[in-house]
C-alpha cells in the first residue's frame, strides 16, 4: 500500500523550486512560445545574452535540461514543457490575484469576460447578461469576439472567461472544462415568408438546389451540413443565391426577394416568430452539435464570472432557452417595416 507522503518529504522536494523566481517563470513561458532568445529578449526590453544566462540559471534550479535547438528554434523538453505549462498558470493566478486587489480598491465586483460563437444562444445570453448585471452593477462586462482558435487561447491563457459555442474538437484541452447549454439540434430550411414553395405539398431535394438562397459562407459549418444533407438526398447543394453566414443579413434578405435559407432549428424558430421567415416543411437528415459553456479549470476563475456561469447553468437546467426571445437581429428587421421587392422564384 503506497504511503502519503510527509509534509517533510513535499518540502524537500519543492525545495530547489523554491529558488525560482517570476522573471524565470515569464522567461520560460516567453521561450516556449517564441522559440528564441532573440524575440524574448525584444519582448522584455534585455539582451539576448540576459535571456540565455536567466535560462541557464532554471536549468541548474531544475537540474535538468529544458530546451532542445530545432530546426524552428529553441524547443521545450519534456521538463521544460512540464514548468511551462504550470508556469503559465502561476502567472495566470497571480494575474487574477493582482485584479482582485485592484477591484477592491477601486469599489467595483471586478471583470466579466465572455464570447459566443452561435446565434442559437444570442437572445437568452443577453437577457442573462442583462439580469446579471441589474443584480451586479459594478461588474464590468465585456463581450469578446473572434473566432474558435483565438478565442480558445484566450480561454488557456485566461484572459477570456467563458466561451459558448458549437462543441468542437479544438475545445478538447487538459485546462478546458464544457458542460452544455442547448442540446444539439435539427437543421432546418426556412423560406422568404411568401416565398412559392410555402404553398407546395411535396418537394423534392432536386427541386430545392434550384432555387435562390441565401448560402452560408465558404468553411462554415453549416455549409457543409447543408452539402451532406443534400449529397444524401441524391442531389446537388444549392449553389444560385447570395453568399452570407450573417444572420441580420439573411433576414433582410429574405425581405426583399424568394429565398431559402438553412438555419438550426433554434435560430429559425427565432426568425420565424419575428414574422422575417417561415420554417420549410422539408425534412433534413442534419443535426449541428450541443452548445456548451466552456472555461479554464484550471485557474482560480474571476469572482463575477463564477457567479455569471453558476447563474447560466442553472437557467439552461431550468430550460429557460425553450421560450427565448427572438433574435435581436431579426426583430430589428422585422420593426423596420421593409416593403418586400420580390425577385423570380
Amino acid at each position: 500500500m503506497a504511503s502519503t507522503p510527509t509534509a517533510d518529504a513535499l518540502e524537500s522536494a519543492s525545495f530547489p523550486l523554491s529558488r525560482l523566481k517570476l522573471r524565470h517563470l515569464r522567461i520560460i513561458v516567453a521561450l516556449g512560445e517564441m522559440q528564441t532568445a532573440a524575440s524574448v529578449a525584444a519582448r522584455f526590453h534585455v539582451s539576448p545574452a540576459a535571456v540565455s544566462k536567466t535560462l541557464a540559471e532554471i536549468e541548474d534550479i531544475v537540474g535538468m535540461p529544458l530546451f532542445v535547438r530545432g530546426r524552428r528554434g529553441l524547443e521545450l523538453t519534456e521538463a521544460g514543457r512540464e514548468l511551462a505549462a504550470h508556469g503559465q498558470v502561476l502567472l495566470t493566478q497571480l494575474g487574477r490575484l493582482a485584479e482582485s486587489m485592484q477591484a477592491v480598491r477601486a469599489g467595483n465586483q471586478g471583470e466579466l469576460r465572455v464570447a459566443f460563437r452561435t446565434m442559437s444562444v444570442q437572445p437568452f445570453l443577453a437577457q442573462a447578461m442583462s439580469d446579471f448585471y441589474r443584480d451586479n452593477p459594478r461588474v464590468e462586462i465585456s463581450v469578446i469576439e473572434g473566432g474558435i482558435g483565438e478565442l480558445t487561447e484566450q480561454l488557456l491563457q485566461g484572459s477570456l472567461d467563458l466561451l459558448f459555442a458549437y462543441d468542437d474538437p479544438r475545445l478538447s484541452r487538459p485546462a478546458l472544462r464544457s458542460t452544455p447549454v442547448v442540446p444539439a439540434q435539427k437543421v432546418v430550411i426556412v423560406a422568404s415568408p411568401d416565398h412559392p414553395l410555402l404553398a407546395r405539398r411535396k418537394l423534392t431535394a432536386q427541386a430545392l438546389s434550384e432555387q435562390q438562397w441565401c448560402i452560408p459562407a465558404a468553411g462554415s459549418r453549416m455549409l457543409h451540413l447543408l452539402h451532406t444533407a443534400f449529397h444524401a438526398l441524391g442531389a446537388p447543394g444549392p449553389s444560385q443565391g447570395i453568399r452570407t453566414s450573417d444572420v441580420a443579413a439573411t433576414a433582410s434578405l429574405m425581405q426583399t426577394g424568394h429565398y431559402l435559407s438553412v438555419f438550426p432549428e433554434r435560430i429559425a424558430a427565432q426568425l420565424a416568430s419575428a414574422k422575417v421567415a417561415r420554417v420549410l416543411r422539408f425534412e433534413l437528415d442534419s443535426r449541428v452539435e450541443p452548445v456548451v459553456a466552456v472555461w479554464n479549470g484550471e485557474i482560480t476563475p474571476r469572482t463575477a464570472a463564477e457567479r455569471f456561469r453558476d447563474f447560466v447553468l442553472q437557467r439552461a437546467t431550468q430550460d429557460a432557452l425553450r421560450d427565448a426571445e427572438p433574435l435581436l437581429a431579426a426583430r430589428a428587421v422585422a420593426a423596420a417595416g421593409l416593403a418586400p421587392r420580390r425577385g423570380k422564384d
